[in-house]
């Protein structure tokens, strides 16, 4: 009888280190799946935010193109902004955010200074109609202030061809007003302005007040109320720390609306800028430059061509950031119906005539006004 005892007390313990091993290893296993519950809660959330800002982007795509299929003229964009400063990347982005993939719409030209490129992002072959990114370079080294304001001035007007900047910076101010002082193409004319800054750089305050003095001395009234979008780049290169005490001290240098409000103020009487001087910053009627963060796309070494455009994934995020500043392009300088092809947004406003009524494609506009979709 001891033997057999002996067994089953043996089988006993056995039976008891296997049953605890079983409920050690059922409580692990509870305790994983209490510990994966909230994770796998997290992941259906993400899934929903990200397929919802996939749905609002798609819409927003879809509106903007709804409205720049009226275009029956050329809705010029000017991007401007100092030495490398990220104003070709910033083209390819808009561009990538709106067609989801890589075209290299601004060339990078390593070497070259003072040239306009045209950069065809949209083009409506039934009406005519164009979206044209003006990529700049070089404005910044011209020496003479007065010179380098009246060549801004008439290429905001449209009256000088981006190809003939070169030879156009070798003339005097005379020979320049005398060639150019009659010549007017409106489709040249600039409908927005978009300057780019680097926040790792001290903001090119030079370029921003010579800009600002080549909008206040125009004499054509659309080119004085041009809209201006300042959007900052390569801000994910600095810690958050410098980030946020540059935002608090110098953020309305990278504004150039700010500037030219600035100079604007000084022509108004003393009593006038008093005035306004007591009004709080954030009720004065500027937009803040917007954060941006570029697409980029490695490039051959001796070509500068793109190396691998299918290597571009996209990025709700990006894409979210690079569509509201095409619904600001958009609702801003929406081309109107009517006799007058060259008649824009911001310079038909009127308390008797709402700006809604005359637009050929007023739904998508006033969604695109309200933001919403």
């Amino acid at each position: 009888m001891a033997p057999q005892q002996s067994e089953n007390i043996s089988g006993q313990v056995a039976q008891a280190h296997a049953e605890e091993f079983d409920i050690n290893h059922n409580l692990v296993q509870s305790v994983q799946k209490q510990a994966l519950k909230p994770q796998q809660q997290q992941q259906p959330r993400q899934r929903r935010t990200t397929q919802k800002a996939t749905d609002v982007n798609e819409r927003t795509r879809t509106v903007i193109r709804n409205c720049l299929n009226h275009l029956n003229t050329n809705l010029n964009v000017l991007v401007i902004g100092g030495s490398n400063a990220g104003k070709s990347s910033v083209i390819n982005s808009m561009n990538m955010a709106l067609d989801q993939k890589w075209r290299d719409c601004a060339k990078y030209y390593p070497g070259r200074n003072h040239v306009i490129d045209e950069c065809v992002m949209f083009h409506n072959r039934g009406s005519g109609g164009k979206v044209v990114f003006w990529d700049t370079r070089g404005f910044e080294g011209i020496h003479e202030d007065e010179h380098a304001i009246l060549i801004l001035r008439y290429v905001l007007e449209g009256r000088i061809p981006p190809k003939c900047i070169p030879c156009v910076l070798l003339m005097s101010k005379e020979i320049i007003k005398k060639r150019y002082h009659r010549v007017a193409d409106p489709h040249r004319r600039i409908d927005m302005v978009l300057y780019v800054s680097d926040f790792t750089q001290e903001p090119e305050t030079r370029l921003m007040g010579l800009l600002a003095q080549a909008m206040n001395m125009s004499k054509i009234i659309c080119v004085n109320n041009v809209p201006i979008i300042s959007v900052v780049t390569k801000s994910d290169n600095l810690p958050e720390d410098e980030v946020a005490a540059k935002k608090k001290t110098s953020f309305d240098h990278y504004n150039l609306e700010y500037t030219r409000l600035e100079m604007e103020l000084q022509s108004l009487s003393k009593r006038q800028q008093k005035i306004f001087d007591r009004s709080p910053k954030e009720d004065w009627p500027i937009c803040k430059p917007k954060f941006v963060n570029n697409y980029r796309c490695e490039l051959e070494p001796w070509n500068d061509e793109p190396l691998d455009p299918s290597a571009v994934h996209t990025c709700q995020d990006r894409d979210a950031t690079f569509l509201a500043i095409w619904r600001e392009i958009v609702s801003r300088t929406a081309a109107c119906g009517g006799s007058n092809p060259r008649k824009r947004a911001f310079s038909s406003a009127s308390a008797s005539r709402p700006l809604s009524r005359c637009l050929p494609f007023r739904i998508d506009y006033m969604r695109l006004r309200s933001a919403s979709f």
